[in-house]
């Protein structure tokens, strides 16, 4: 995929573009002329075959890495304007600027079912509901329906705009539970919450049939952490209903995901494969604006991998979808702090405000009180006026 890439300063796109693997002296060379957007380009797409004549003719510098052409821009007009003797570009750049307009995209609103949830400002939370004996952090703590549904209108109190109910654990290690099982934790929860809250309600199930009743009961978005691949039967109830819909990126399954998780360029699988879902999504009849996506932190993902997402998830602006991010009480804050689930909300916290200033519209947590404030500082400095 043609793809833009995140860079925080010249070290850090001289990093990446030696990564993927450019020689030493065509990187120093591709730094010393860096402009704003740094542009990857698969050399299997025939676009790179063609596009050096014309880098050579607007005076851009270029490289070659492993699978990439590498070349960066101030703005598609460098690469659109015409010199006198120079033949145009025709539309060698369309994929080119197409590329660019889904990564400078910002502004998106979710449609799920009867409601919509404008995604262009400050990041909104997804406050976590784990109505199950063995989550990591929470398991056990709210069985009970009327637990659960106070501890569900509590974060909506505290500023949740969405509550994710969740019938089945998927800590790394935890094996999956019958339908009627998770069908039997989640409905009622869904059904007392749709009654007594006006968040917007979302099931987190890879099950069609739990999807389908959640649905019924109350729920706008399905948070789905096998991006539909999970159960042949999940696209269609998910576009006949209206709802919105989570793809999450995640590489095997909760029970054998962090067994030996392993990448040869991170970003490059991550994006390739939501990709692939998001074209499968959208085949099945699901429109664009009821879709979001989830680079899984955590999910199938060792510790640099869960660094690097955050270092840079503006790389999943790509993908041309508003961004979910869920770093909560996660194992990799545990392995940097030292400290139980319990106690990670500092951490978290930290992570959820870099998250923020990475582009995520929508943030995965359940300390809603504590992380409403993180989000809010950090979506301020992030829009902030020059001074």
């Amino acid at each position: 995929m043609i793809r833009v890439l995140h860079f925080g300063d010249p070290e850090g796109a001289r990093r990446r573009i030696v990564f993927l693997g450019a020689a030493q002296g065509d990187a120093e060379r591709l730094v010393g002329g860096l402009r704003a957007i740094l542009l990857s380009i698969p050399l299997q797409d025939g676009i790179s075959r063609d596009l050096p004549a014309l880098l050579d003719q607007r005076g851009i510098p270029h490289a070659r890495g492993r699978d990439v052409l590498l070349f960066s821009v101030s703005s598609m007009g460098e690469l659109d304007r015409r010199g006198e003797d120079a033949p145009g570009p025709g539309d060698i750049l369309v994929p080119v600027r197409e590329a660019v307009d889904r990564y400078q995209r910002r502004d998106f609103v979710l449609r799920c079912r009867d409601r919509s949830l404008d995604l262009s400002g400050t990041p909104r939370i997804m406050g976590v509901l784990n109505v199950t004996p063995d989550s990591f952090s929470d398991g056990g703590k709210f069985l009970s329906v009327d637990r659960a549904v106070d501890h569900g209108g509590e974060m909506a109190g505290e500023g949740a705009d969405i509550i994710d109910v969740g019938g089945e654990s998927t800590r790394p290690g935890s094996a999956g539970v019958p339908a009627k099982v998770e069908r039997d934790r989640v409905i009622p929860v869904l059904r007392a919450l749709a009654e007594t809250t006006t968040a917007i309600l979302s099931v987190d199930t890879t099950k069609a049939q739990v999807a389908r009743e959640a649905l019924a009961a109350g729920a706008h978005i399905v948070n789905d952490t096998s991006a539909l691949s999970g159960d042949p039967g999940m696209a269609d109830v998910v576009r006949d209903s209206g709802c919105a819909v989570v793809l999450m990126h995640r590489q095997g399954t909760p029970e054998t995901m962090q067994h030996s998780p392993s990448y040869d360029s991170l970003f490059d699988e991550i994006l390739d494969e939501l990709s692939e879902r998001i074209e499968a999504a959208e085949a099945a009849g699901i429109p664009r604006d009821r879709i979001l996506v989830d680079p899984g932190v955590g999910f199938g993902k060792r510790l640099e991998d869960n660094l690097a997402l955050l270092r840079h998830l503006a790389d999943l602006r790509n993908l041309g979808k508003p961004i979910l991010f869920g770093p909560s009480r996660k194992a990799f804050l545990g392995k940097i702090t030292g400290r139980e689930p319990g106690e990670r909300a500092f951490g978290t916290a930290a992570s959820v405000a870099i998250a923020v200033l990475g582009g995520a519209h929508m943030l995965r947590v359940h300390d809603v009180k504590e992380m409403r404030d993180a989000i809010r500082v950090a979506a301020a400095v992030a829009g902030g006026v020059e001074c």
